[in-house]
């Protein structure tokens, strides 16, 4: 179980699936959700600044963060869960791509 500090995740819109660490957190932390109802369990390590799920997410479904699609899961994302390069693929990276080539 990690440290007793408080630990908050920012969610900005309903729909988001995926929120934004405002403080580093590890396995077993609960977390406090800032502009959403509740708090959830840290599956993980997971670093300030990075994602995590807020529920479970299917692969080849939507990753939602502040109202906006940013990537597709590439494997299923349990709930509580770090999202990252590792298990998603960012919608950014392809348009950017598309946008110098």
């Amino acid at each position: 179980m990690g440290n007793s500090a408080a630990k908050i995740a920012l969610v900005l819109d309903p729909a988001d699936n995926a929120a934004t660490l405002l403080s580093d957190a590890g396995k077993g932390d609960r977390i406090t959700l800032k502009g959403s109802e509740g708090d959830m369990i840290s599956d993980g390590v997971i670093e300030t600044g990075h994602k995590i799920a807020l529920s479970h997410i299917e692969e080849g479904k939507s990753i939602i963060k502040y109202g906006q699609n940013i990537g597709v899961a590439t494997t299923d994302i349990k709930a509580g869960e770090w999202i990252h390069l590792h298990n998603m693929e960012s919608v950014y990276d392809k348009s950017f791509i598309m946008r110098i080539d």
